[in-house]
């Protein structure tokens, strides 16, 4: 549920930072915001980060699809894993399906934040959380995923040990029934 919720937060808060852009920013028109830091310079990007691709759309668009539909399994199937994980998985997915949207409804992305203090890809909202959705993911796999595989093993060997022992005593059970339904019965007659 947590996953779902960041991912569509994601996709909701992309989505209207880029409708308030168009409607009140001309396109390449620039607007300081933090003197020196940053500005919000409309423009549009027809390829995939920081413009690569932009001769090969649709080729960016199947690894798109294809990556988005894995990251939806791996939340699925690996939502008990760890928090951490589908923190960072979301984070990715809602970027990714933010940019999505845009590149099917409008055959390009639009982007709107530019550092000024370095020269560097104008980029969105999307973009900033596929980077720290990747950033956590880094951090997931570096310093819990051994942890968390160790501790899914130790389960996995208590419930094989569990299983193990039901089906002994289930054993023993069958053979006490056995040897009593084979034992010879008192004659009625004797008594």
């Amino acid at each position: 549920m947590l996953a779902a919720i960041i991912a569509v937060f994601a996709i909701i808060a992309d989505q209207i930072t880029k409708y308030i852009v168009v409607q009140n920013i001309e396109l390449y028109e620039t607007i300081p915001f933090i003197n020196g830091f940053m500005s919000f310079y409309h423009t549009r990007n027809t390829g995939a980060a920081f413009s690569m691709l932009s001769e090969h759309r649709w080729v960016f668009m199947v690894f798109s699809f294809i990556s988005m539909g894995l990251i939806v399994y791996l939340l699925v199937k690996e939502y008990r894993r760890h928090m951490l994980l589908n923190i960072a998985l979301s984070m990715v997915l809602g970027g990714g399906i933010g940019n999505m949207i845009d590149r099917v409804r409008l055959g390009y992305v639009v982007d709107f934040f530019h550092t000024d203090f370095m020269n560097f890809a104008v980029f969105n909202v999307a973009d900033c959380f596929i980077t720290v959705g990747a950033v956590l993911l880094g951090v997931y796999v570096i310093f819990f995923e051994a942890k968390v595989e160790k501790r899914i093993q130790a389960e996995k060997a208590k419930q094989e040990e569990v299983t193990a022992e039901e089906a002994t005593e289930l054993q023993e059970s069958k053979t006490e029934l056995q040897e009593s339904e084979a034992a010879p019965q008192g004659n009625s007659e004797n008594e």
